[in-house]
């Protein structure tokens, strides 16, 4: 996400929600999501909490509005130059997303353990899911495949997340030759999903 304007301005409803976002976003960098309040999104952007819970009713409204962000902070993040070949577009999505883990792997660690007990955070899950598999599909020219095709390349976002999450917690291997294997991984299991769906 950009930097906001400068606090002090007026601006419209908007701009303001985007800025309270950006200060909800920043945090996100350094704490939990769930610790991200009315009163220290205030506090950062210089206006009084009662503006905050005006667009945000409820400090999980906010939470849940950051994650979002978040989401689609990291979905800019996927959406690679398409002029590149499928092999290079892909690698260069897979880059991004496990650099995105990198930046917080607490709270995304944190949201994807938590989504099936939170509906609103699941919607947001759900969402960004889709839209990854979107994007994959894509990058590897396989927009219009089978339904099945769309179950593997979910299975193999769920592959990439767990190995970076727990390569985080003491990287026992080079972080390019996980790169490189998950990568590898895609290029064995997508053809073949093609394949074994399309009959």
């Amino acid at each position: 996400m950009t930097s906001t304007a400068p606090l002090n301005r007026r601006l419209d409803p908007d701009a303001r929600r985007r800025q309270l976002l950006e200060a909800g976003f920043q945090m996100i960098q350094t704490r939990p999501f769930s610790q991200v309040t009315a009163d220290e999104v205030a506090r950062a952007v210089g206006v009084s909490k009662g503006l905050v819970f005006h667009y945000f009713p409820t400090n999980r409204d906010l939470q849940v509005a950051v994650v979002r962000a978040a989401a689609a902070e990291l979905l800019s993040r996927l959406n690679v130059d398409p002029d590149l070949p499928p092999e290079q577009r892909l690698g260069a999505g897979l880059e991004a997303f496990v650099s995105f883990i990198e930046t917080q792997p607490a709270n995304y660690l944190a949201v994807a353990r938590s989504v099936g007990s939170d509906p609103a955070l699941m919607e947001v899950f759900e969402e960004t899911r889709a839209a990854v598999v979107d994007l994959i599909l894509s990058a590897i020219g396989m927009e219009g495949g089978p339904p099945g095709l769309r179950i593997v390349v979910r299975g193999w976002i769920a592959m990439v997340e767990e190995s970076v999450l727990h390569w985080l917690e003491g990287m026992p291997v080079p972080r390019d030759q996980l790169l490189g294997f998950l990568q590898r991984a895609a290029a064995t299991m997508l053809p073949d999903a093609l394949v074994t769906f399309a009959r």
